[in-house]
């Protein structure tokens, strides 16, 4: 198993096996850990497809990294809010 193998198996653990359950807890926390799991899939997926030549694909992975930074960004303003 090559390093190319491992990050796209991590990538699927991160962005998929990991962050589904936590993204839709109701607790706060589990919710920014869910987040930071899509965020950390999503950037070992953009490596791989890079490596493979899929650079379409990296589109899709660029959306959803973006969108996990905009959910991060609206909790932390719910959160500003509260206190």
């Amino acid at each position: 198993m090559n390093i190319i193998e491992f990050i796209q198996i991590s990538s699927v653990i991160f962005g998929t096996v990991l962050a589904a359950p936590l993204i839709v807890s109701k607790k706060v926390k589990k919710r920014v850990i869910g987040l930071l799991a899509i965020i950390t899939g999503s950037i070992l997926a953009m490596i791989v497809q890079f490596y493979s030549g899929l650079y379409y694909f990296l589109f899709a992975s660029g959306f959803w990294l973006i969108n996990s930074f905009i959910a991060l960004k609206k909790i932390h303003k719910s959160k500003r809010r509260k206190i």
